[in-house]
C-alpha cells in the first residue's frame, strides 16, 4: 500500500478538514503518466510544531482511522457508543461527526476510502477506484441506505444487511470473506503500523519482536545487525525461557472467571430492528480473557566489558536502546513489506544520527525496495539543515500550530516561497513558517521576584 492523501475532520484539536499530503507536486494527474506510483510520492513525512500544537493529533487521528476499521465489526461491537473524539472547545450541546478519509494505491490501483460518525452510528461511508482519469463508485453509504457500483461483485448486498449501525461496512464484508474487501481490510490492518510515544506502547512492541523471534517470525540475525549499526556494545542477544509457575497459571483462571461474572459489558436492550444487541448475543468465547501464557519469554542481551561478556536482561537496557530497537525493528519489516510507518516523537530518546538512519532507509531507494513510507513527528530541526543526511525537502516538511480557538491547522512548507540554497532549518527557528512556540518569558521573571520576595520575609 502506498499513501497519497489523509484527510481528517473534527478529532480532538483538529476542527477543521486537515489533509497530510504524501503526493510530489509534480504529479498533477489522477495516475502518473509512466504508471510510476513510487517516484509520484514521497517516502517520508516529517512534521514540526510547538509542543500541544496538535502533532500527535495528526498521528492520533492516523492511529483512530485505522482502529476504526479493525475493531467497528469485532470488539467495539460491544460498546453501546463508538469512541469518537471530537473537537470540544466549541459551543453547542452536540458534538458534530467527525470525518477520515484516505488516498492509496494498493495493488497498483488507485482507491479513496473514508468515513464519517457520531458517536452513535456510521453516517457515510465511501469506497471508489480509478480505472481511468475518473473515479468509479464501489459503494457509498448513507446512515443505513447503501449505493453499490457494478464493478464491486461478491453480493454486497447481503453484506450489507447484516451491517450494523456502528459498525463499517468494510470491516463487516471482510470478516464474512469478500475477496476485494477482505484485501483492503488486511492492507489497512497489517501495513500501517503507529508507534506512538508512550512507554506502555513501546514495551507492546518490545513484546512483540521477543515473541515474533521466538516463533520465527524475527530473524535474530536483523537484531543483532540493527544493535552493531546503533554501535551500543551489546556483542550478541538472545531470548531466555522459562515456565510460568502453577500458582500464576491458576490464578489467571480465576481472575478469568471473576472477570466473566462481574465485569461483563451491560447489553442494550435491543437493536435498531428490534432483535437483541451484540453484547446480548456473544458467546463467552468471544468475550475478552486474561491470559498468561505457558512460557514466559524475555530478551536477554549480552554487553561486552573489560573483563568479558556479561548477560543483561531487557530491563537493565538503556532508554536509547529500547527506543532503537522498538523502532528500528517496526521499520525493518515495513520496508520489507511495503506500508507505512507513523511515529510519534521520532527523536525522542534517539541520538539525532539514529533518527537519520532510520530516515535514510525510507527515502534511498538501495534500502526501499518496495515503496514504504514514514510519517513521524519530531522537533529536530537538524533534519531540515544542508549537513543532514537525510534533509528533508519542502514537500516532506509539515508543520502543525494552534489558532485563538485552539484548533489545529496542518500545513506544508512546500506551501511558502522556498529555494534550494536557503537554510531551512535556521528560517523555522526565526519563526519564517510559524509553528514555533510563543513564550512569555515575562512570567519567568515575576516568579523569580516572588522567590527572591519570599526570602527577604522569611
Amino acid at each position: 500500500m502506498i499513501l497519497l492523501r489523509f484527510r481528517v475532520e473534527n478529532h480532538r484539536s483538529i476542527r477543521d478538514e486537515a489533509e497530510l499530503s504524501l503526493v510530489r507536486p509534480s504529479l498533477t494527474t489522477v495516475r502518473p503518466k509512466d504508471q510510476d506510483w513510487v517516484g509520484a510520492t514521497t517516502r517520508v513525512a516529517g512534521i514540526y510544531g510547538a509542543n500541544a500544537s496538535g502533532k500527535s493529533t495528526v498521528v492520533d487521528s492516523i492511529e483512530f482511522f485505522q482502529a476504526m476499521i479493525v475493531s467497528s465489526a469485532t470488539s467495539w461491537s460491544l460498546r453501546r457508543r463508538l469512541p469518537q473524539q471530537p473537537f470540544r472547545l466549541a459551543s453547542g450541546s452536540t458534538p458534530e461527526p467527525s470525518a477520515y478519509a484516505v488516498d492509496f494505491v494498493f495493488e497498483d490501483v488507485r482507491y479513496q476510502y473514508g468515513f464519517e460518525i457520531t458517536e452513535n452510528a456510521v453516517r457515510q461511508e465511501w469506497l471508489y477506484d480509478y480505472p481511468s482519469t475518473k473515479h468509479r463508485v464501489l459503494f457509498e453509504r448513507d446512515g443505513n441506505e447503501f449505493k453499490f457500483g457494478r464493478a464491486l461483485v461478491g453480493s454486497p448486498k447481503l453484506h450489507a444487511a447484516a451491517t450494523g449501525s456502528r459498525t463499517l461496512f468494510l470491516s463487516k464484508a471482510a470478516g464474512n470473506g469478500h475477496e476485494l474487501l477482505g484485501r483492503l481490510f488486511a492492507a489497512f490492518a497489517d501495513q500501517i503500523v503507529v508507534a506512538d510515544f508512550s512507554e506502555q506502547d513501546r514495551n507492546r512492541r518490545l513484546h512483540q519482536i521477543t515473541e515474533g523471534i521466538a516463533e520465527g517470525d524475527i530473524g535474530l540475525n536483523d537484531v543483532k545487525t540493527l544493535l552493531r549499526v546503533a554501535d551500543i556494545g551489546i556483542a550478541d542477544v538472545g531470548i531466555d525461557e522459562s515456565e510460568v509457575p502453577d500458582e500464576v497459571r491458576e490464578l489467571s483462571k480465576e481472575l478469568n472467571e471473576l472477570f466473566h461474572r462481574h465485569l461483563e459489558p451491560e447489553p442494550e436492550e435491543h437493536g435498531e430492528h428490534g432483535e437483541a444487541s451484540a453484547a446480548t448475543e456473544a458467546p463467552s468465547t468471544a468475550r475478552p480473557a486474561l491470559q498468561v501464557d505457558v512460557i514466559r519469554r524475555a530478551l536477554m542481551f549480552q554487553h561486552t566489558g573489560r573483563n568479558g561478556v556479561f548477560p543483561l536482561p531487557l530491563e537493565s537496557q538503556s532508554t536509547g536502546t529500547l527506543s532503537w530497537l522498538s523502532l528500528a525493528l517496526p521499520a525493518l519489516t515495513i520496508l520489507r513489506s511495503g506500508g507505512l510507518l507513523v511515529v510519534d516523537e521520532i527523536d525522542a530518546s534517539l541520538h539525532p544520527q539514529l533518527s537519520q538512519v532510520i530516515l535514510r532507509m525510507f527515502k534511498d531507494p538501495d534500502y526501499n525496495h518496495t515503496g514504504a513510507q514514514l510519517v513521524f513527528t519530531t522537533h529536530d530541526t537538524f533534519l531540515l539543515s544542508v549537513q543532514s543526511d537525510s534533509m528533508l525537502i519542502p514537500e516532506e516538511t509539515w508543520f502543525t500550530e494552534k489558532d485563538g480557538d485552539g484548533a489545529t491547522s496542518l500545513f506544508s512548507l512546500a506551501e511558502f516561497p522556498t529555494r534550494p540554497d536557503q537554510n531551512f532549518s535556521k528560517r523555522y527557528l526565526d519563526g519564517r513558517y510559524g509553528a514555533i512556540p510563543r513564550t512569555a518569558r515575562s512570567f519567568l521573571v515575576t516568579l523569580l521576584d516572588e522567590e527572591t520576595k519570599d526570602h527577604a520575609d522569611a
